[in-house]
């Protein structure tokens, strides 16, 4: 449901890219040189497309990740499924927090696990970033 509901944002970051590397030198001069509609969305407009489609990709798993967690543990989830969301709401809902001394190690796994994949997806996306945006690239 999470991707169904999420793939507009991404498919109107590729379209306006899309739209603009239409309008570039290069995809007009492969035009005027009489490449056809299937040469130029190959060769010039796909590889400009793909590293936008990898960061993307990279940076919008954190998010569906803590959308599944957020819906898990306001109990919205299949009960049968283990998520690091349910986890939270087993925690909440026995009350292991309200006891004295509290329970925190019950809540450590799950945030921590939310915490360092998310971060490691977002330090993904960065790294394919500055990977593919020749921009970004600093001379050595």
């Amino acid at each position: 449901v999470i991707g169904f509901l999420g793939w507009m944002g991404f498919a109107r970051i590729v379209r306006s890219q899309v739209l603009s590397i239409r309008e570039r030198p290069f995809v007009e001069a492969a035009k005027a040189s009489g490449a056809g509609p299937g040469r130029i969305i190959l060769k010039h407009v796909f590889p400009n497309i793909v590293s936008l489609t990898y960061v993307n990709l990279a940076l919008s798993v954190p998010g569906a990740i803590l959308t599944e967690s957020a819906l898990a543990f306001l109990g919205l989830s299949d009960p049968t499924l283990v998520s690091w969301g349910r986890m939270f709401f087993i925690v909440n809902s026995s009350g292991a927090l309200a006891h004295f001394p509290p329970t925190w190690w019950w809540v450590l796994p799950p945030g921590l696990g939310i915490a360092l994949v998310s971060l490691s997806f977002i330090l993904i996306g960065y790294a394919l970033d500055d990977i593919f945006n020749p921009r970004l690239r600093q001379r050595r």
